[in-house]
């Protein structure tokens, strides 16, 4: 789906009115609340994209064990509302094409951290070194896909 602004913006304000009026947008019109949702994923993955070197330099001290998991967390939280405090005052940026799929593959060091931590002290829980090879994966899959430009 291409990133149309307008139209972002005219179902932001809508899906507003909604609420306001103590109605949901997804009871209303599924078709207009899954495409509200893509347009806010598609902004939320370009913060994500943005902000790339500093995960990235979050993730290499991760594997280098000078720091745990939590300030990639911290991020992860901190860019996801800042994208909804964005779109609640109708502030609208528009994705760069680049950015597509980041924030999934950020989505999954989240998921595997929270896995992790659900699974500790089970008899199928994650190693160490399993969780660390998953991280560097997906790392090596973001700064191939998700290059930083060179200075």
């Amino acid at each position: 789906m291409d990133y149309d602004k307008k139209t972002h913006f005219d179902l932001l304000k809508y899906s507003q009115k909604l609420e306001s009026e103590g109605k949901d947008l997804y009871d209303v019109s599924k078709k207009d609340f899954f495409e509200l949702r893509e347009y806010s994923i598609m902004m939320i993955n370009h913060l994500h994209w943005e902000n790339r070197e500093h995960y990235f330099e979050l993730m290499e001290q991760f594997l280098n064990e000078r720091i745990n998991f939590l300030p990639l967390r911290k991020k992860h939280g901190a860019i996801n509302d800042a994208g909804e405090s964005l779109q609640a005052e109708l502030i609208l940026l528009e994705p760069n094409p680049n950015c597509e799929g980041l924030g999934l593959l950020i989505d999954d060091v989240i998921s595997l951290f929270d896995e992790y931590c659900a699974k500790a002290g089970d008899e199928d829980e994650l190693s160490d070194f399993e969780v660390k090879n998953r991280i560097q994966r997906i790392f090596g899959k973001m700064k191939d896909g998700y290059p930083l430009e060179k200075e």
